[in-house]
């Protein structure tokens, strides 16, 4: 490596390869103190075609981090704010109660004070409850009501409530493409057709381009996808299949105009199917949807009719892209002088949006641990452990929302509740719940996606009975709730008087001016 410049070679674009380098070309240079010259090569210059994705609330950070304006970035990606996420048909057969929901917000549960009243309310007779979301928080309220999660006057990235982002996949990577590529990141179209390795190392030598041209860096990114060409490049990567515990493995997709800014809601509905399950994402002008389904239970046939029928489209008329999704994660993330970031690192069902949060994740550690590879130091199973504690924490979230299902009209629901099919972690958190919460004491690490809150709103929005000796409500306990419902109250208050509609928001944004023809 040299002492003064150090480079950087990403291979693939789409949102994992320009998300990198737009990070690590902002980030690096402060982290190392060094100049960073970053080269992406990727084989087409045709724009990616964006279904449309949900995002988590990290990504408001790491697009500050990148420099980006929030206002250019909304307006660039057609992107919508967003509440949480509503899953309809989860709890229950549909049959007995078809079109039933409950929603998972982002914001922490509300407290009184110091004091945390949920413990409390996981006391009370299940009957007695009430949804955990409507009480604990106003942002599902302020979702269905097409309320946007901050003023148009707000701070870039702060508001009233937590949020994220919807936005269209494919306009996200070319907005960072070009704004990157205008701030110093070199750009090559070609095609690999060779990976050179050092004799007797895991380190790459240099890649062959299908024009003959060879490229050599300090550190290379694979962001080729499921290819995984450059960190699996000996096939002596172990991938580590989840499929035995995350059934789906396909989806059907496609992309419907809506009406308008006035219908966008503020939050992904998520709707249980015979086999999976189908994303309903509104952007500012149009939805991108998709059924995520597991081909071991139905067809692609049947999945696409399942969709046709949510949509209310004939299946003749519905025009649809297929996707095939390999589940799980590689054993190695960062190998020799490689780093795999987004489908090359592994890839897991997107029902609670973290594909884009693995890539900012990845990104984060390797601003944090590049330094010390820079100075000589060996950070690569650090590295690697901080990303697989990241797939294993996701892999236990997602299972989560079917292990405690009360469905049981397909085998997919059925299997999927069979304690055999969980994996450990999660068993012995359900059996530590059965008589108390979620706490933050039940997670390894204070850096992770899903942690005690979040655990909180699905287990119990899933209708986890907990306490096997339920108390009733005790004066004190009575007084306690009378403050919380006092305390969401003004919260709403505030919020409602504090922010806009989604309408209002979206139209206020300024729009960029066509050139003249």
């Amino acid at each position: 490596m040299t002492a003064e410049n150090f480079k950087i070679i990403i291979v693939g674009g789409g949102t994992a390869g320009w998300l990198s380098a737009a990070f690590l070309s902002q980030q690096l240079p402060i982290t190392s103190g060094r100049k960073i010259d970053i080269t992406l090569i990727e084989a087409s210059d045709i724009p990616t075609v964006g279904v449309g994705e949900a995002t988590v609330p990290s990504l408001r950070e790491t697009l500050a981090a990148c420099g980006i304006s929030e206002v250019e970035f909304l307006t660039s990606c057609d992107a919508t704010f967003k509440h949480g996420i509503k899953f309809v048909n989860w709890r229950h057969n549909p049959s007995d109660n078809k079109g039933e929901s409950y929603f998972h917000p982002f914001g922490a549960p509300l407290k009184v004070g110091t004091i945390d009243p949920m413990r409390a309310w996981s006391k009370l007779p299940q009957e007695t409850r009430g949804e955990i979301a409507d009480l604990f928080s106003v942002q599902s309220e302020m979702a269905e009501a097409g309320r946007a999660p901050k003023h148009v006057k707000d701070r870039p990235y702060d508001g009233a409530l937590s949020y994220a982002y919807h936005l269209d996949a494919g306009k996200f990577a070319q907005y960072l493409k070009t704004r990157f590529r205008a701030q110093g990141v070199n750009h090559i179209i070609g095609k690999v057709s060779d990976v050179k390795m050092e004799p007797e190392s895991e380190n790459i030598a240099s890649l062959v381009l299908e024009d003959g041209s060879a490229h050599s860096a300090d550190l290379f990114i694979d962001c080729t996808g499921f290819a995984a060409r450059l960190i699996n490049a000996d096939k002596a990567n172990r991938f580590i299949d989840k499929t035995d515990v995350l059934f789906v493995d396909r989806a059907v997709t496609t992309r419907l105009p809506h009406d308008g800014i006035s219908n966008i809601n503020g939050y992904t509905t998520c709707t249980a199917q015979s086999a999976g399950w189908i994303w309903d994402i509104v952007l500012q002008n149009r939805r991108g949807v998709g059924h995520v389904y597991s081909s071991k239970y139905i067809d692609d046939e049947q999945a696409k009719a399942e969709l046709a029928d949510y949509l209310g489209i004939a299946i003749d008329d519905l025009e649809t892209r297929k996707l095939k999704m390999r589940i799980g994660y590689h054993e190695q993330q960062w190998r020799g002088n490689c780093v795999a970031i987004g489908l090359a690192s592994g890839f897991l069902e997107p029902l609670e949006s973290t594909g884009i949060y693995l890539t900012e994740m990845a990104n984060w550690a390797l601003s944090d641990l590049l330094p010390r590879f820079m100075a000589g130091g060996s950070p690569q199973s650090q590295f690697t452990s901080a990303m697989v504690h990241h797939y294993e924490n996701i892999v236990d979230f997602l299972k989560l929302h079917y292990a405690i299902s009360g469905r049981r009209d397909t085998a997919f629901w059925r299997d999927n509740v069979n304690p055999d099919t969980w994996p450990e972690t999660l068993k012995a958190n359900l059996d530590a719940w059965k008589n108390d919460v979620p706490s933050v004491y039940d997670f390894g690490r204070s850096i992770q996606c899903f942690s005690a809150t979040n655990y909180q709103f699905v287990l119990y929005g899933m209708g986890w009975p907990g306490h096997e000796n339920a108390s009733t409500m005790s004066p004190p306990v009575k007084d306690l709730f009378d403050q919380l419902a006092v305390r969401r109250a003004r919260l709403k208050q505030f919020v409602l008087r504090d922010t806009l509609t989604n309408s209002e928001i979206f139209s206020a944004l300024p729009r960029p001016q066509k050139k003249p023809a």
